[in-house]
C-alpha cells in the first residue's frame, strides 16, 4: 500500500455526515469541527484512500508509523482516539469496521471533491486538471469504475511514486568519512562583557537576535545585531529575561519570549525594533526554546508536555490570527521528543531532532508534518542548525569535539567533517556559510557541591574540568566520564583536582556507579553494563542487554537494577540482576526510565510520565506513587536514609512516604546562572550532592575556517 496523505488538488472529502478538510486537517458535520492531530489525519486518510481493502495492524506499521515495529498498545490507543473523534450528533454509525484476527476497512463510501484549478504554487509535474473516466481494467479491480475510485487509484499511484522517492536510507554520524582539520582565525564581535546565549540568525543572514546579562546583572535583555556595520538594539527590562525564538522567513520580524519567574509569554517585533512590538500567546515555562516563522502568519516550534510528559516534546504549528495550534509531530513516549533545529523556506522543509534516549535522529518533513525522513542518526545531541543554499548543506557543530559537520540534501548523506584546529572552547552556533559561523565562547563550569540536611549547608567540593561527565562523589575523590580521543574512559579526581584515568577500556560508556560497603564500581555502557572490584579494577560481571540501557543502578551489594529500551523505541522493561546466582528477573515496573531501591521491601522507578512508583520487592505490586513537580530543566532521583529526593533542574524535593504532604522543597538555585544537572545521595557522610552547571562571562565570536587542510 504506502499510501497515506491526499495530493493539494484534493479539496475536501466527504464520507458520511463527516466532511475532511486536508489543508486544514479538520473535520466538521455542519455543527462541529474537530481538529486531527497528525497521528489521526494519516490514520483517517489511509483508511480512506484504501477503502476497499481491509488493513492490516502491519500495514499501520509500515505505512502510518513508519516504524518497524509499533507496540499493540499504541495501536489500539490511536483507533480508539479515531473512533471516538469521529463520533458526533449527526454521526453515529459505524466508520472503521473491525474485522476478527484480519484488521480493519473503512466502513463509508468517500466523495473526493476537487479544487477547479491547482493553486499557482503546486509543482508542474501534477496535473491540474481531475481524473477522468478510463475504460481501462486495472489488475484485480472492477471492470467499471466510478470517479472516486478512479481517483484514488490515481492518487495511490503518484503517492506511491512520491513515496519512492523519498524512500532513502540514513546513515549514522560516525559512518566513515575523511576528517580534514582545518584551521580558523577568531574575531571578537562585542566587547561589552557579560553572558552571550541563545543565538538566532535572519533567513537574510544580515541580522543576528540573541540573550545578553550584562555584567553583574541578572536579567537577560534582547539584541539584535546588524553583522555588517555592528550596530546593537537592545530591548530590556528589570526581572524579565528576553529569549529570541526566531524569525519569520523575509527576516523582518523577530519572534522572542519575555519570561519573569511566573509567567512567560510570546512576542512580536519588527527587526529595526521600530514598532510592531506586541504580544502574541501564552507559552509553556519549559516548553518553547526554538521555533520560526514559516508563513505571513504561522510559526512552527517544539513544545514540551506532549502526553503531559514535563520532558517529551512535539513539533507545534500555530496560526498567529486565530491561535489554533496543532502538532505536527508524534514522537514515541519513550523518548525526549520533538526538538525544532530550522525551517528551509527554499524546500519548504521543516528540520528537527528526534531525541532518543540512546541516540539522537536528525529528520525532515513538510509543514503538515507528512513525509517524514529521517536523514542522520548522531550519538551526540545536534543542538542547532543552518542551511546554506549556495553548498546545499545542513551544518551544525559539534561543540564537545570541535568538528564542523556538513549534510548534503541533495546527496543525502555526510560530505564534510572539519576538525577545527584549535584548543579552545565553543557553545551555541549558528553558520552564515559552509566556512564561516557565529559563536560563543564557552561559558559553562560545573562544579560539585554538597547539601548538607545537618545544617542546610551548602558547600563547593570542586571544579570539575571541561567535558566532565556524569560525576560521582566517594570516599575517595570522585569519578568523572571523560574522551580521551578513542572513546569515553573513566578518570578519578582527589580533592585537589588531580586526575588519573582507570584501567578500563574505554568505550560508549554514559553512567558510573559506586557500591562503598562492597567497593563495587559500575560501568554502564549503551548495551552492557560492567562490574569492577575498584580495588584492583577486575572485573566481576558483565550484564549485556537486546535494547538500549538507559539506566542503571546498584540495588544491594548482590543485585543491580536497570532498565532497558526495546530495539523498536517503544516500551522499556526493568531488571533486577543477580550477582551472585548470574540470573535476571523482570521487574513489574511500567514505562520507567529509571529504577532503584528505597529499603529492604521497597523498590522505586521513575516512570516516563513522570511519577514517582513504590513497589513491594517480594510481589511486585504498586504500593505508593507520587506525581513530581514540573520539570524547569531535567528530571533527577535519588534515594537515600529512607527518602526520596527530586530535582526538577532548579529546585530539590525531599519526599518523605509517610507524611499526608510527602513532597518539601528543599534548595533551590538562581536560574538565571545555575542547572542541577543530577544528584546523589552519598551514604559516606549522609549528605545529598549536587552537580551543578554555572553559566559565566563569555564572548561573541566570528569563526572562519581555512579553505586548506591544516599542516603540522
Amino acid at each position: 500500500m504506502n499510501e497515506v496523505r491526499f495530493l493539494r488538488q484534493v479539496k475536501e472529502v466527504k464520507f458520511g455526515a463527516w466532511t475532511l478538510d486536508p489543508k486544514k486537517q479538520c473535520i466538521y458535520d455542519g455543527s462541529t469541527e474537530r481538529e486531527l492531530e497528525p497521528l489521526l489525519f494519516r490514520l483517517l486518510c489511509y483508511f480512506i484512500i484504501n477503502n476497499e481493502q481491509i488493513i492490516t495492524r502491519q500495514d499501520l506499521v509500515d505505512d502510518v508509523w513508519c516504524q518497524k515495529y509499533v507496540d499493540d498498545n499504541a495501536i489500539n490507543r490511536a483507533m480508539s482516539e479515531l473512533r471516538k473523534i469521529l463520533k458526533s450528533d449527526l454521526q453515529k454509525g459505524i466508520v472503521v469496521k473491525t474485522h476478527y484476527r484480519k484488521g480493519y476497512s473503512f466502513f463509508l463510501e468517500p466523495d473526493i471533491i476537487y479544487h477547479q484549478e491547482l493553486p499557482s504554487e503546486e509543482s508542474p509535474t501534477v496535473s491540474a486538471q481531475k481524473p477522468k473516466e478510463s475504460n481501462a481494467v486495472p489488475t484485480q479491480k472492477a471492470p467499471t469504475m466510478n470517479r472516486t475510485k478512479l481517483g484514488l487509484l490515481l492518487l495511490a499511484l503518484f503517492l506511491f511514486a512520491v513515496g519512492y522517492m523519498f524512500t532513502v536510507n540514513y546513515q549514522t554520524q560516525d559512518d566513515e568519512l575523511q576528517i580534514k582539520r582545518k584551521n580558523i582565525t577568531e574575531k571578537v564581535l562585542s566587547w561589552v562583557p557579560g553572558r552571550y546565549s541563545q543565538l538566532r540568525l535572519s533567513y537574510d543572514k544580515k541580522l543576528l537576535a540573541f540573550s545578553f546579562a550584562p555584567q553583574g546583572t541578572k536579567s537577560y535583555s534582547l539584541v539584535v545585531k546588524e553583522l555588517d556595520s555592528g550596530y546593537e538594539r537592545r530591548l530590556g527590562d528589570e526581572g524579565v529575561h528576553y529569549y529570541p525564538l526566531g524569525w519569520s522567513t523575509d527576516s523582518s520580524k523577530l519572534y522572542y519570549r519575555a519570561k519573569t519567574e511566573e509567567t512567560c509569554e510570546v512576542w512580536e517585533i519588527n527587526a529595526d525594533f521600530s514598532e510592531g512590538n506586541k504580544a502574541l500567546f501564552d507559552c509553556n515555562m519549559t516548553g518553547l526554546v526554538t521555533g520560526s516563522g514559516v508563513s505571513k502568519d504561522r510559526i512552527v516550534y517544539s513544545k514540551s508536555g506532549y502526553r503531559n510528559r514535563d520532558e517529551l516534546a512535539a513539533l507545534t504549528s500555530r496560526d498567529l490570527k486565530t491561535g489554533e495550534e496543532f502538532q505536527i509531530s508524534s514522537p514515541n513516549l519513550n523518548s525526549y521528543g520533538d526538538h525544532f533545529l530550522t525551517y528551509i523556506p527554499e524546500k519548504e522543509v521543516i528540520l528537527f531532532l528526534r531525541r532518543q534516549y540512546d541516540t539522537h535522529e536528525l529528520y525532515m518533513t513538510d509543514l503538515d508534518g507528512g513525509d517524514q525522513v529521517k536523514l542522520l542518526e548522531s550519538p551526540s545531541r545536534i543542538w542547532s542548525v543552518n542551511y546554506d543554499a549556495e553548498s546545499d548543506l545542513i551544518l551544525w557543530f559539534d561543540n564537545k569535539k570541535n568538528i564542523v559537520y556538513g549534510y548534503s540534501l541533495s546527496q543525502r548523506k555526510l560530505v564534510k567533517k572539519d576538525q577545527l584546529n584549535t584548543s579552545q572552547s565553543y557553545a551555541i552556533f549558528q553558520f552564515i556559510d559552509k566556512d564561516e559561523m557565529l559563536i560563543v565562547s564557552y561559558p559553562f563550569i560545573s562544579y560539585i557541591y554538597t547539601l548538607d540536611f545537618n545544617n542546610k549547608a551548602v558547600n563547593a567540593d570542586i571544579q570539575l574540568s571541561l567535558g566532565s561527565m556524569g560525576p560521582i562523589k566517594f570516599k575517595q575523590g570522585y569519578l568523572v566520564i571523560t574522551d580521551d580521543g578513542a572513546g569515553k574512559v573513566v578518570t578519578q579526581v582527589d580533592k585537589n583536582g588531580n586526575s588519573e584515568v582507570l584501567a578500563i577500556p574505554p568505550g560508549d560508556i554514559s553512567n558510573i556507579r559506586y557500591y562503598e560497603q562492597k567497593d563495587l564500581l559500575l560501568v554502564h555502557h549503551r548495551r552492557k553494563i560492567d562490574i569492577y572490584q575498584y580495588s584492583d579494577l577486575s572485573l566481576v560481571d558483565s550484564i549485556s542487554a537486546d535494547g538500549a540501557i538507559i539506566s542503571a543502578e546498584f540495588l544491594s551489594d548482590t543485585e543491580v537494577g536497570y532498565v532497558v529500551l526495546g530495539e523498536h523505541k517503544v516500551k522499556s522493561s526493568s531488571y533486577k540482576y543477580s550477582l551472585k546466582f548470574k540470573s535476571n528477573t523482570s521487574i513489574p515496573a511500567q514505562n520507567s526510565v529509571w529504577i532503584g531501591r528505597l529499603d529492604d521491601e521497597t523498590l522505586i522507578s521513575l516512570s516516563s510520565n513522570d511519577t514517582v512508583v513504590l513497589y513491594d520487592i517480594n510481589s511486585g505490586t504498586t504500593i505508593q506513587s507520587f506525581d513530581l513537580p514540573k520539570a524547569r530543566y531535567m528530571h533527577s532521583i535519588a534515594v537515600g536514609n529512607g527518602y526520596i529526593y527530586h530535582s526538577d533542574g532548579k529546585r530539590i524535593y525531599r519526599i518523605d512516604r509517610d507524611k499526608e504532604n510527602a513532597v518539601e522543597e528543599v534548595y533551590e538555585v538562581e536560574a538565571s546562572r545555575y542547572v542541577i544537572r543530577s544528584i546523589s545521595y552519598s551514604p559516606h557522610n549522609k549528605a545529598l550532592w549536587m552537580n551543578i552547571i554555572e553559566t559565566n562571562e563569555n564572548q561573541l565570536l566570528e569563526l572562519k575556517i581555512a579553505q586548506e587542510e591544516a599542516t603540522y
